[in-house]
């Protein structure tokens, strides 16, 4: 398969040894104020003058898939330009190198974490469409480009559905699944985008829902992955945070299976409750241990605080309250905890700080208002 001969892009020996001296070496940047200015201050911090950082700590440069999930909220937040600025400052880079990487560091150097990403395309083209972001022509030949190598190499030709047992990263990028439902969720929103932006891909989006609907859903949530039908946080509520589906009661189903198995419980929100139940890849269980298991990220967290407000839901306010008081207490957004609310560590890593994720959660307020 044509997905193992392409040009591999590892990330450079400086990237792992920022991390250990991160770990070891570095104290967390302490912002005053309360959650809505530590979040403020946090996304202000981001912004680097060409582009916005993933996070103020040792993420201190491009990620497509984060970026994907703060493009709306910073649009919202009224930072339109510099979302333009970052997305065309991607663009330039990728251009050049002929490639769609995860990350890219801030001397124009592309590369993968842990390995190349099913969802990194999917995710620039998200950004591209929700930025409304005016396309030349040399970019749309050159997405249009990647749409066929990302069909030669994920895409069963003849139904359009994700290859099975593809090694690739994702999200949860310590576990090995067999086609995500994020993962389906994320080429959904690829091919809406594509259809928008007038570019070529072969298949429709709404198979891609179909399929999420059909086989993926539970009665309960959205199924982990193709074969396993464990809970795992980003693929029971990807597909509605990205609208792949559009369902008010599947939705509430899931709030409240994360409400009667406390998932969101010290602060939201933990990955899954049931962490035996998933392959990991061999550093999520050693050097950095626990690190997709049943720890809590605040990602999906500030997503789910949105979620529970946008549909009324009475463990709204006390979940928010929460998740302000972790924030107050660490004085920053952190990215990951351990499952008792500690800030998370292991042998190599600890929790980056000041997360770009925080315009999620400046973002509540709106939906707040409306219930």
């Amino acid at each position: 398969m044509n997905f193992i001969k392409r040009r591999r892009y590892a990330a450079p020996w400086r990237q792992a040894w920022e991390l250990l001296r991160y770990r070891y070496f570095r104290r967390y940047v302490c912002i005053e104020g309360d959650a809505r200015q530590i979040c403020h201050q946090t996304v202000a911090g981001c912004w680097n003058g060409v582009f916005y950082a993933t996070s103020m700590g040792n993420f201190n440069y491009f990620w497509i898939r984060d970026f994907a999930a703060v493009v709306k909220s910073l649009r919202a937040l009224g930072q339109v330009e510099r979302v333009q600025a970052t997305l065309r400052w991607a663009l330039t880079h990728y251009i050049t190198h002929n490639a769609v990487t995860l990350c890219i560091t801030p001397t124009g150097r592309l590369f993968d974490a842990p390995t190349r990403g099913v969802d990194t395309l999917p995710s620039l083209l998200h950004c591209l469409w929700s930025a409304k972001y005016p396309l030349d022509g040399i970019e749309r030949e050159f997405l249009n480009r990647k749409l066929a190598e990302f069909t030669e190499d994920f895409i069963e030709p003849d139904t359009g559905m994700l290859r099975p047992h593809i090694d690739a990263a994702e999200l949860r990028d310590g576990v090995l699944y067999d086609r995500s439902a994020y993962a389906v969720a994320m080429v959904e929103r690829m091919a809406w985008a594509a259809e928008h932006l007038g570019l070529q891909y072969g298949f429709s989006h709404r198979i891609y829902r179909d399929e999420l609907l059909t086989h993926y859903w539970n009665g309960r949530y959205f199924n982990a992955d193709y074969t396993n039908t464990a809970f795992s946080a980003e693929c029971a509520l990807v597909p509605f945070i990205m609208r792949s589906v559009e369902d008010a009661d599947k939705l509430n189903l899931t709030l409240d299976y994360i409400r009667d198995h406390q998932l969101a419980l010290p602060v939201a929100l933990r990955y899954t409750d049931t962490p035996q139940r998933f392959r990991y890849r061999w550093w999520a269980t050693t050097v950095m241990r626990n690190y997709a298991g049943d720890t809590i990220w605040t990602w999906h967290g500030a997503y789910y605080l949105r979620l529970l407000w946008g549909q009324g839901r009475p463990e709204a306010a006390a979940r928010e309250a929460d998740f302000a008081a972790m924030l107050e207490r660490y004085h920053t957004f952190p990215e990951l905890l351990h499952p008792d609310g500690r800030l998370y560590d292991s042998l190599v890593y600890k929790s980056s700080e000041g997360m770009i994720w925080a315009a999620i959660y400046l973002t509540l307020e709106k939906y707040r208002s409306r219930s």
